[in-house]
This record gives C-alpha cells, structure tokens and sequence, in this order.
C-alpha cells in the first residue's frame, strides 16, 4: 500500500487545488523529459501521478481511504512513499533475510517464508527489476534472498528458485550461486531423511548390546 499523502506531500485536509498545485510541480520536477528518462526519476513520477488520480477521484480515493484505516487498525502500516525501485525490493529482501535469522528454526513458519519471498518476486517487483536493468543489483538481491531460505523445506524451494533464475537471466554468477544452494540444500535434505532411521537404529542395537550384556 502507498501513502499517496506522502507521496505528494500534502495533508488529509488539503484542498482539490492544492492537491492539483503540489502535482503540477512534483511531475516537472520528476518528469521522464525532464531527466532524460532516467529510471529512479521516472519511477516517482509514476507514483506521483497515481497519487494525484486517486486522490482527485471520489471512488479511487474513498477505497484508499478504507484501506488506508483497515492498515491503521490491524497495525500494518499506512502505507509506504517510496517507489518501486530495485533499491525499494532490497530492502525487503533484508527485511526478510533479518527477520528468517531471529526465528527459531524448529518453529519457524516456513510457508510465512515462502509466501513472503513469492511476494518479493511478484511479477511487478521481477518486471521492475527487468526494467532498471542493474545487474549488479539483481545479484545482491538474490545473494540475500537465499540466505533466508536455507531452512525452507526442499519441496517449497522450486518456484523460488526458478523465479531467482529468471532474473538471473544470462549472468552466470547469479546462475552458479543459485544452483550451488540448490545442491547444497539437496544435499542437507537426502541426509536429514536419513537422520531419523540412523539414530533409531542406533537406538536399537544399543539396546540388544544391553540385553545381551545383562544376560
């Protein structure tokens, strides 16, 4: 969700007018002609006319508005100033990564992980990202996405992991780091299917040594 107050840095009670004012000079400010097409620049022009047609249109703004309050009561936040940029999905994917580091491992929500990275590579985010074209940041990204998912079980990593690969596209160091992790979580997970009946068996000559011993 947006703060289109924020946005274009008016009120609640700001008038039609000056609504109409703060745009007029924010899309100059920020307009693609003005900055040579430059992709930051542009992505807050987009906002900032998204702002300003919501806010001046009775049904968009009043369906805001209810948004806007459901954010304020359930404490998800009323909404976010900034625009969808690669540096924006960054700081997500931090987020993310910080807050899968302070989970206990053996009650982590590991579907809440999942959901929370499909929702990092939505389709927006991954065009986003296409659009910018920084692959240096591209690969950043996907370094800390998967060091939050090391612990998500191998059966949920797929999509994940094809999503990584699309916007890895043609750069093989993202590719190559991408399918090290996928070995290396194979790898964990076919010795932790046979962690279980190891130790069981164990257990149980342990057990017969015992009661042969006693004997």
């Amino acid at each position: 969700m947006k703060d289109y107050y924020a946005i274009l840095e008016v009120g609640p009670l700001s008038t039609r007018d000056e609504i109409k004012r703060q745009y007029r000079r924010l899309a100059k400010q920020y307009h693609p002609d003005t900055n040579d097409n430059e992709p930051y620049a542009a992505a807050r022009f987009h906002d900032i006319k998204e702002a300003y047609e919501t806010l001046t249109q009775p049904s968009r703004k009043e369906a805001w508005l209810r948004e806007r309050w459901l954010g304020q009561v359930y404490h998800t936040g009323t909404g976010d100033s900034n625009p969808l940029t690669p540096f924006t999905i960054l700081d997500k994917v931090i987020k993310l990564e910080r807050s899968v580091a302070r989970m206990d491992v053996f009650r982590m929500d590991h579907a809440g992980v999942v959901q929370s990275a499909e929702n990092i590579l939505s389709s927006e985010n991954l065009e986003c990202l296409r659009k910018f074209n920084e692959p240096d940041m591209n690969r950043i990204i996907i370094r800390h996405l998967l060091l939050a998912l090391p612990t998500v079980p191998h059966h949920l990593l797929d999509p994940i992991l094809s999503q990584l690969r699309a916007l890895a596209g043609q750069d093989q160091e993202s590719l190559e780091r991408i399918s090290s992790f996928q070995k290396k979580h194979r790898q964990k997970h076919q010795a932790d299917q046979w962690t279980l009946p190891l130790v069981l068996l164990a257990t149980l000559i342990i057990c017969v040594l015992i009661y042969l011993g006693s004997r």
